[in-house]
């Protein structure tokens, strides 16, 4: 619901919680990336006329290399430490988001989407919280709900797509994690077609607050489960 809602935050709130019941972070990595994968098809067929190609395919290019070095990490760095990190990582960039929100619309940063790409794949790869850093670039440059929605969704579809390709070649892919999404989908799908509907419906002020919330209690509660 919230995923479809927001574009990006199915992950945001599964990961945590998954961790809290001491699930294995490949297993959750692998089945957050999967599921979400999934869900976004739906929505990136249906709002694709809001899309900004050349912002969508910016994002989806500068994850790449973020996926590669995220798939490294993942197999060679502690889970505690990757949590820990991309949970204050998190916190950091929505509360200078938040800051950055009262101030008048600032303009756009040349090179921003690349490096939102970039840190996305790492954290999608390591976390499967991959659409933080690229939501909090749309909310940044006060995008409109419906593009929100659609960018992400393209963005999380490819480079989900991406990540579970390269954690497979290099063997982190947990096959296992493939037996609870056939249970999850058939949900998740109508949570998400219910939460996009619901989303395209919300002012754009109070979406982007809905955002910046999600996102800060994922930061928070993924430093605590660390």
């Amino acid at each position: 619901l919230v995923g479809g809602i927001t574009g990006f935050g199915s992950n945001v709130v599964a990961t945590p919680v998954l961790l809290l019941l001491g699930i294995p972070l490949p297993f959750v990595v692998t089945a957050n990336l999967a599921i979400s994968m999934v869900t976004r098809i739906g929505t990136a067929a249906r709002l694709r006329a809001f899309v900004q190609p050349r912002r969508a395919w910016l994002l989806i290019a500068g994850s790449v290399p973020g996926l590669w070095i995220g798939t490294l990490l993942l197999i060679r760095v502690d889970a505690h430490t990757l949590k820990r990190g991309a949970g204050i990582a998190v916190i950091v960039a929505v509360l200078a988001l938040m800051w950055n929100a009262r101030r008048p619309p600032s303009p756009p940063i040349p090179g921003a989407p690349v490096i939102a790409g970039f840190l996305g794949g790492i954290l999608g790869a390591t976390t499967s919280i991959s659409g933080v850093p690229p939501a909090i670039l749309l909310a940044r440059d006060r995008v409109h709900p419906r593009a929100f929605q659609a960018e992400l969704a393209v963005f999380v579809l490819a480079s989900n797509a991406i990540a579970l390709v390269l954690l497979r070649v290099r063997g982190a892919f947990v096959v296992g994690a493939l037996v609870p999404i056939a249970c999850w989908i058939p949900g998740a799908l109508l949570a998400n077609a219910i939460g996009t509907h619901v989303g395209g419906r919300i002012p754009p002020r109070t979406f982007r607050i809905v955002a910046y919330t999600i996102v800060l209690i994922a930061g928070i509660v993924t430093v605590w489960t660390a």
